[in-house]
């Protein structure tokens, strides 16, 4: 085990891309708006030098640091390894580079949307009323590679898309990314009558999946997706929904019931009136676990109603 290591080593380390040293190391990173978020462990979000693992609610900055708490090495250990690698050294000059504008690849759509209708209905269990609806607004799609695409819609135009697979990759994961240039605090919404209330969500089939097993109820409402935990989503909505012209009543907090879900809605719950904002969280991880559940319950019931008339 390495004990000492140089001054010149430490500097080298310090100043290495933490994003450059990832990719190195054949860590799969996606890019997802201004920051990039680890495919295998998703809650793993990193934007520069900083990282957040929310899921085991590891918050830091610094490459040598993200080393420590990532592969487990010592001070030592991480300052070889970025030596080793030879990573580029991080932009330390705060240049405002201007940003190449979101432009929806339409010519990635086909008109043929079974497979991307059928993973929704079939596989995810969502309502069939609302994906048919969801098609003719225009704010889902079928791409060439059979991805479903949720389209990021504000006054008509579309700012940014997640893409969801609906088959198996080679290595059994399903893909799940979201559109490059992809407006940074933007997400996948949907207006359910006039809105004067949110629901926030961390992904749009959490959305579809709660409005499926709530459809009678709900009302007056707007869904948003945050694809993730992103409080500068959710201000921009509140802000987003006011330039609509609609004012913001309540809001209803409908992340995972996980670690991270749960302590950013009880967080940000606490810092509105009890009277305008609310948690509620599926009794199983997420709400296409818990539509899912529902269906499988609903179907036992109708099974033990016939047997019995």
């Amino acid at each position: 085990m390495a004990k000492h290591v140089s001054a010149d080593q430490v500097e080298v380390a310090r100043n290495a891309d933490l994003i450059d040293y990832l990719e190195r190391k054949g860590e799969p990173l996606k890019k997802e708006g201004r920051y990039y978020r680890h495919q295998v462990h998703d809650s793993l979000v990193i934007k520069d030098q900083m990282y957040a693992w929310n899921s085991r609610d590891e918050k830091g900055a610094g490459v040598i640091n993200f080393a420590k708490m990532f592969y487990g090495m010592s001070f030592p250990e991480a300052v070889l390894d970025l030596n080793a690698h030879g990573c580029k050294v991080k932009n330390n000059v705060q240049e405002k580079q201007s940003e190449e504008p979101y432009q929806y690849p339409s010519h990635y759509e086909v008109n043929d949307k079974r497979k991307a209708k059928n993973y929704l209905t079939n596989e995810r269990k969502i309502h069939p009323k609302i994906v048919n609806w969801l098609d003719s607004k225009d704010l889902i799609a079928q791409d060439k590679l059979g991805n479903v695409v949720f389209k990021w819609k504000q006054q008509g135009e579309v700012v940014g898309a997640d893409r969801q697979g609906t088959s198996p990759m080679k290595d059994g994961r399903m893909f799940k990314g979201i559109d490059r240039n992809s407006h940074g605090s933007a997400g996948f919404s949907v207006d359910i009558g006039k809105p004067n209330s949110i629901y926030l969500f961390e992904s749009p089939i959490d959305a579809m999946s709660y409005w499926s097993i709530k459809k009678e109820k709900l009302q007056n409402t707007r869904l948003v997706s945050m694809s993730g935990l992103k409080r500068q989503t959710m201000i921009d909505e509140i802000k987003r929904m006011g330039k609509d012209g609609h004012k913001v009543k309540h809001i209803t907090f409908c992340t995972d019931n996980d670690k991270a879900g749960r302590e950013f809605a009880n967080k940000y719950q606490r810092m509105m009136s009890e009277k305008v904002s609310k948690v509620t969280l599926p009794i199983n991880k997420d709400w296409n676990d818990e539509l899912k559940n529902c269906n499988i319950k609903n179907s036992r019931s109708y099974n033990v109603y016939m047997r019995e008339h």
